[in-house]
C-alpha cells in the first residue's frame, strides 16, 4: 500500500484529502506544520508528499528545501497543494523540486489522478 504524507495546517483539507486517498487504497499520514513534518520524516519515508506552502509554524518552502537538500528524502515526489499556487509559485516549486502543483480548492478526481501519476516516481 502506498503511503502519502499530507502536510497542511487546515484540518478540513487534511480530512478531505484523507477521505479521498484512503477510499482509493492509499495509507495517509498527516503533519500540521514544519516541525511535525520533519519529525514524521525521521521515521518511515512516505511514497509521496502533499505539501501546503503556508503553514502556521513556518513556510512550506522550508519543508521543500529540507526534502530536496539531499539525502534519503530527495527522491520522494512532492506535490504542492496550496491556495497560493499561482503560475509563478508553481514555476518556483517545480524549479525547487516539486513534481506538480494543485490549487485549493481542488477537484477530488484531479487530486487523485495527480497523486496516482506521481506516487512511487523517483
Amino acid at each position: 500500500m502506498n503511503r502519502v504524507l499530507v502536510v497542511d495546517d487546515e484540518p478540513d483539507i487534511v480530512y478531505m484529502v484523507k477521505v479521498i486517498l484512503r477510499s482509493a487504497g492509499f495509507e495517509v499520514a498527516a503533519a500540521s506544520g514544519v516541525g511535525d513534518a520533519i519529525e514524521q520524516l525521521s521515521g518511515e519515508d512516505p511514497d509521496l508528499i502533499l505539501l501546503d506552502l503556508r503553514l502556521g509554524d513556518g513556510e512550506g518552502w522550508a519543508v521543500l528545501d529540507h526534502l530536496k537538500a539531499g539525502g534519503r528524502t530527495e527522491r520522494i515526489p512532492v506535490i504542492i497543494l496550496s491556495a497560493v499556487a499561482s503560475s509563478s509559485t508553481a514555476e518556483r516549486a517545480i524549479r525547487e523540486g516539486a513534481r506538480a502543483c494543485i490549487t485549493k480548492p481542488f477537484v477530488a478526481s484531479s487530486l487523485l489522478e495527480t497523486v496516482r501519476t506521481h506516487v512511487g516516481a523517483s
